[in-house]
């Protein structure tokens, strides 16, 4: 297929979605109801003729937990003892928006990722519904993407035809690229030595790709889920690593599995298992696009203020697309420096545990405020 061919049918895609599935999918609760329908209602404004399908991973109001085919507005409990005029419209909404309404099977979730943290992991439940949605896709484009996440414009089809045709390697194995975002692709030679960790916040790109992508993930065990509670870390393991209890980070087990079946000597057993670092560079550049969500205009009510300051915070132990260019334009030659330079920046923030102005700024912010305090009881 002709890149001239692909570029006018993501044109074609821009103008009313008619070849895009947008599977949206979370957990569909009275306390996030209204924000899902608001969602959902913005797809279909901005894709006209798309097929969207929202992939229910729990709900507290069903009539009955077990529902996995698709659902209708008379499986919810929405009598008016029980719902107010608010729940009742958005209800509506959603069904009118919505193509495809379905309810994953249900799963429970783990033990918290890190130590520094009382959030349960709900991965199991994001693999259950991520699957479920992608059943019912049947276009040639998906945007599998978590529910409480949306681009408020159409700029992500435009840096998705932009960075396409960027040449690839050895390591290419989806059909065509697909787009990610930066935030939580995880740079694995800085901050975190986490290979393999790219961003599951969404994914764009061939259907087919996708849909294979997520068939090869598998669920993630209890034992694995407090692995370092009851194992040790490897040696140099630095604070951050510390943090996790999970044996792989989330990203890690939807990604690593695929990208093994192409090439069976790859290994990932700990987190931040570095045996095959380069190569996780090599794979990250030669099958995805890195997207800054802040240029795809994104908006993500738990994660704004990360979107916000993704340049400024974030960008050291996240990989940019511009750092996966000079990956691409050389890897032999690059990756050496791409390594020095990026391990210099990282060794710095892990000293200041910020970027050194935020860090000096926050130090001076203290000592004001104990001054004041001091003077407000003298």
């Amino acid at each position: 297929m002709s890149a001239e061919f692909i570029i006018k049918e993501l044109e074609g895609l821009a103008e009313d979605g008619a070849q895009l599935s947008i599977v949206m999918q979370g957990p569909l609760l009275k306390t996030n109801l209204n924000d899902c329908a608001l969602i959902c209602r913005h797809w279909r404004q901005l894709f006209s003729q798309a097929e969207i399908i929202f992939s229910v991973s729990s709900c507290d109001f069903l009539k009955s937990g077990n529902h996995i085919s698709g659902l209708f507005p008379d499986d919810f409990v929405t009598t008016v003892a029980e719902f107010d005029t608010i729940k009742r419209n958005s209800l509506k909404v959603l069904f009118d928006c919505a193509d495809i309404i379905v309810k994953s099977r249900d799963e429970i979730p783990l033990p918290p990722i890190k130590n520094d943290t009382n959030s349960l992991n709900n991965i199991n439940l994001q693999i259950e519904s991520a699957r479920k949605g992608l059943e019912c896709v049947s276009r040639k484009y998906t945007l599998r993407i978590r529910s409480d996440l949306c681009f408020t414009s159409k700029k992500f089809i435009e840096i998705y035809k932009n960075n396409l045709f960027r040449p690839r390697g050895k390591y290419g194995v989806f059909s065509q690229k697909v787009l990610i975002s930066e935030t939580f692709t995880i740079n694995p030679i800085t901050l975190y030595k986490m290979p393999f960790h790219y961003s599951d916040w969404f994914h764009f790109g061939l259907s087919k790709d996708i849909k294979d992508l997520w068939e090869c993930v598998r669920k993630i065990s209890f034992p694995d889920s407090v692995y370092y509670q009851s194992n040790n870390f490897l040696k140099n393991t630095n604070l951050l690593e510390k943090r996790f209890l999970i044996r792989l980070a989330c990203e890690q087990y939807i990604h690593f599995p695929y990208f093994k079946k192409s090439f069976p000597h790859l290994k990932l057993d700990y987190h931040n298992d570095t045996k095959f670092v380069k190569e996780s560079l090599y794979i990250m550049a030669d099958n995805f696009i890195v997207a800054n969500l802040r240029d795809m205009n994104a908006y993500i009510k738990k994660y704004q203020h990360i979107v916000r300051k993704m340049s400024k915070h974030t960008r050291i132990e996240c990989m940019s697309q511009a750092i996966l260019d000079e990956i691409i334009e050389d890897p032999q030659s690059n990756i050496d420096k791409v390594f020095s330079k990026q391990t210099k920046i990282s060794n710095d923030r892990m000293f200041w545990a910020h970027d050194r102005r935020t860090a000096l700024f926050r130090r001076f912010i203290k000592k004001v405020n104990r001054f004041l305090a001091w003077y407000r009881s003298s």
